[in-house]
């Protein structure tokens, strides 16, 4: 990908890497690194970036000229000092980098729905690690919710056993913070990769809430070295499926659709639109 522009997404639940060429953008690689979840090693911070980042060819060629840009989100609105410390890092990387607003995060999703082919009667669904944004197909502004996968995480109990998982109370509680007005949706952030990874069946890209309740029951009985063993993306990235599957089961009940459109489609998207 010689030539190719490069984005990372600095999540608060997960560190994401795309790569544009020729009009293309597809996600690279992926870091969970749990900033919300977990005490931050600043110390760490640099070696887990640049680690990432050295495998690819793409950033050797493009670090120091300009084809490398960062945005940081929810991790980084909620600490300056965590927001100066990976400024400075991507600084001493040669990447451009800058913490974005909620509200920003919900226009680059905006614009990334604009060539996504996603249909326009369908509302739209990006969760992150600290933040949800949604976007209705009636409404001119998006809806930003102050919490995401870390959060519910922690206020429901669900990296632990199994049996102290508190799924059902995580599901009633993300319903009622969503808009009354949701209807049918797509869900993004690598949505369609996971089922596509536990062989779940779709209908014209579309997934039964039948299929998704079944997986869900499955993904919540499991303990955490089975759900890190199964990862379709890096072992950690699992940490966050229960929490995920909880804030589609709350969409389903909320919206009464009887199934929903997964999809790949993030941020970063949008971001590379700009570039």
């Amino acid at each position: 990908m010689c030539g190719s522009k490069l984005i990372l997404d600095l999540g608060s639940h997960s560190a994401k890497v795309y790569a544009q060429a020729e009009m293309k953008v597809e996600q690279v690689d992926v870091l969970t690194w749990e900033l919300l979840e977990n005490e931050i090693d600043f110390s760490k911070l640099e070696e887990q970036l640049s680690g990432l980042l050295a495998k690819h060819v793409d950033f050797r060629e493009a670090s120091g000229q300009g084809r490398v840009q960062a945005i940081g989100t929810e991790a980084m609105r909620r600490s300056p000092e965590l927001s100066e410390a990976v400024s400075g890092i991507c600084g001493r990387l040669g990447i451009d980098y800058r913490t974005i607003s909620q509200r920003e995060e919900a226009e680059l999703l905006r614009q990334a729905l604009a060539a996504s082919g996603i249909p326009s009667d369908l509302d739209v669904i990006n969760v992150g690690g600290g933040s949800i944004q949604i976007w209705l197909r009636s409404g001119r502004s998006p809806h930003l919710l102050p919490f995401g996968i870390s959060d519910l995480n922690q206020r429901f109990a669900l990296l632990e056993a199994p049996a102290g998982r508190k799924v059902r109370e995580c599901i009633k509680w993300v319903a009622e913070q969503l808009p009354r007005s949701l209807n049918q949706f797509a869900y993004t952030g690598g949505e369609y990769t996971y089922l596509r990874h536990f062989s779940i069946q779709m209908e014209g890209g579309y997934c039964k809430k039948q299929n998704f309740a079944k997986l869900s029951e499955a993904i919540a009985a499991a303990d955490l070295e089975e759900l890190e063993a199964s990862s379709p993306y890096d072992s950690k990235w699992m940490r966050g499926a229960v929490a995920s599957n909880c804030i589609v089961l709350a969409c389903l009940e909320t919206s009464g659709a009887g199934s929903f459109m997964p999809t790949d489609l993030n941020i970063a998207h949008g971001f590379l639109q700009q570039l």
